[in-house]
């Protein structure tokens, strides 16, 4: 799966493993996949006045011979203490030259049936290890600098499996998913060792595998706030299926259970 700026979760393809250590020479390969997670709310803290949450992400990551197309539907409906309920849906789209240097995003937000933000435009890198430029095209145009070292999310994703193939623990990186108009954000990744889960239910040979128990925290370019903004934890497979997704924000946590997984065809180039 791939890191986005709710949530991150790319797919990817490699062999089955058995043994508590893993350590792969080659680089994680990309595989299409579609999955739906079901959320709900984990945590409610002083402040959020939040008595419940549920609600469905699908998710959807597929070859297209040029690049990977990331497409997913977040929909939830949070319930609070004092009477009242409000539904949500994230809509996004997106497009990542297999080089990582080009990029085209399209996003939009609706709060009971009314969009409350769109946005859409493409971004480029001028090199591996470079900054470049993101220009947005709606909600109206204008250019934002990206900086030295920025990936986009499935390069985050096959350099934060390629740390963790290497036995490494920690990965960061400035990110831009083009999810709002705020550009991008530094991230910080910390892998945990391999271990073993068995899904209760589901049963599929993307999920034949152990995971690396990963926390990425996401905080705003050059500021000097000590929290992030958010948090994502999860359990990645080898192959980029995460399960047991949860977003930490600072007064609520959702949690995503996978609740199904299909590998889709490779296409045909």
């Amino acid at each position: 799966m791939k890191v986005s700026r709710g949530l991150v979760v790319a797919g990817v393809v490699a062999e089955l493993l058995a043994a508590s250590t893993i350590a792969l020479a080659a680089p994680a390969e990309l595989a299409s996949h579609r999955a739906t997670y079901r959320m709900g709310l984990s945590a409610s803290r002083s402040g959020s006045g939040m008595a419940s949450a549920s609600g469905a992400w699908t998710y959807q990551f597929t070859d297209s011979c040029d690049g990977w197309v990331t497409e997913f539907r977040l929909a939830i409906a949070y319930a609070y203490a004092e009477g009242g309920q409000v539904e949500t849906v994230t809509d996004f789209l997106s497009w990542e030259s297999k080089d990582g240097l080009s990029y085209r995003f399209r996003s939009r937000q609706s709060r009971e049936g009314q969009v409350t933000e769109e946005v859409e435009g493409n971004a480029k890198l001028n090199g591996h290890g470079q900054g470049g430029t993101a220009r947005y095209t709606r909600p109206e145009s204008f250019t934002i600098k990206l900086p030295k070292g920025t990936l986009f999310p499935t390069a985050h994703t096959l350099r934060l499996l390629d740390v963790a193939h290497g036995g490494g623990r920690m990965l960061t990186r400035p990110l831009f998913d083009g999810q709002g108009e705020e550009g991008p954000l530094e991230t910080n990744a910390q892998i945990g060792r391999p271990v073993s889960i068995h899904p209760a239910v589901l049963s599929s040979p993307l999920l034949e595998s152990q995971v690396w128990p990963v926390r990425m925290a996401f905080f705003p370019l050059g500021g000097t706030e000590p929290l992030p903004e958010f948090e994502i934890a999860l359990n990645y497979h080898p192959n980029g299926v995460a399960e047991d997704v949860e977003q930490i924000f600072k007064t609520f946590s959702l949690k995503g259970k996978l609740e199904s997984i299909e590998m889709l065809p490779r296409t045909k180039c």
